[in-house]
């Protein structure tokens, strides 16, 4: 019997994977004045220099979250940096192994321009535009689109949003302010992750897995409402097998549609295409999603990312932090690994 899957558009993470390396995650104490920010045009990736995330998180118990991130010989290092790697990770030329000790350092040529090496010769560029905030409202920079939208209730779930709103919605940012919008990501390779505890072994043989993937694309093809259009791949890489379908613009993974072979056992895996994630691309397909839809939540959520990708941020320059941390009312709180 073909296997119950879900699928939805994933998502980018607002914030580097245990953010806030070179700091201790961003509260309001972590915060010093930087000598190195200043109101010039070009923000600077000199040694010490921080740049901080600053999110509303409606789904983590209406929490507004901040944390850093902080640059030295142009690198930003996680609590990851140089630790083992904790997982298989195969490429077409090599599996790295769980011991393996792995990179997971973010090379920042420029504040537009980053690399972030994982392992061996396994990379990612990202790419990211500059918005100047200066003058710019604050709610709208930090929660855009809910101005419009609105909260879907008034109860204690969306206070923080609501103070934001009602004690600070029309508040801007100071001169010398400006953040950066990740616009593109993209991996130089592709490659599969997985794990060889019991709770990741998928209980059916790795034949009868992969079928299932023939009859489960077809249906993606035919009912997914993002206009995405998906492709199967089967093959096996330095002995290893694997399987998965993902989409061809986005290079999303569909998730219960990916495994590997290993040991005799078929595991689920992660599967990352050498395809680039734009904004631009994602933005598209939201749009015609909203277009197919009735349900005032869908609509909701669609709108709600549109807005993100079109005028969102994911990383602050120190003025803008400090302005937005200013808001004596609002309480931020350093985001938990």
């Amino acid at each position: 019997m073909l296997k119950i899957k879900f699928v939805v558009l994933a998502m980018l993470p607002l914030m580097l994977s245990a953010c806030g390396g070179g700091g201790s995650g961003g509260s309001n104490d972590d915060k010093s004045t930087n000598t190195n920010e200043s109101t010039e045009t070009k923000d600077s990736i000199a040694d010490g220099t921080r740049y901080y995330f600053m999110d509303y998180n409606v789904d983590a118990e209406d929490e507004l979250n901040t944390a850093y991130f902080q640059i030295f010989n142009k690198k930003s290092t996680i609590a990851s940096s140089n630790q083992t790697l904790d997982e298989y990770l195969l490429t077409e030329k090599k599996l790295y192994f769980p011991t393996d000790k792995a990179v997971n350092t973010m090379n920042i040529n420029a504040m537009t321009d980053w690399r972030l090496d994982i392992i061996g010769d396994v990379k990612e560029d990202w790419k990211l535009q500059k918005v100047d905030l200066s003058g710019k409202n604050m709610f709208d920079t930090v929660l855009p689109g809910y101005r419009e939208i609105g909260f879907t209730v008034t109860d204690n779930s969306t206070a923080n949003g609501r103070i934001f709103l009602n004690t600070y919605g029309q508040n801007k940012f100071p001169q010398g302010s400006s953040c950066y919008r990740l616009i593109s990501k993209k991996s130089n390779q592709p490659t599969f992750a997985f794990n060889t505890d019991q709770e990741y072994e998928i209980n059916q043989s790795f034949e009868e897995f992969d079928a299932e993937n023939g009859p489960y694309l077809e249906y993606l093809n035919q009912t997914n409402q993002f206009g995405l259009s998906y492709k199967a791949v089967k093959g096996s890489w330095l002995n290893v097998p694997w399987t998965t379908i993902y989409d061809t613009t986005l290079g999303l993974q569909v998730g219960n549609a990916v495994a590997v072979q290993y040991g005799g056992k078929t595991y689920a895996a992660e599967y990352t295409s050498n395809i680039a994630w734009t904004a631009d691309q994602e933005s598209l397909h939201w749009n015609t999603f909203l277009k197919k839809q009735t349900d005032p939540e869908a609509i909701r959520v669609a709108k709600l990312r549109m807005a993100q990708l079109k005028s969102g941020c994911y990383v602050f320059n120190e003025t803008a932090a400090d302005a937005l941390v200013s808001l004596t009312s609002l309480n931020w709180k350093p985001y938990q690994d």
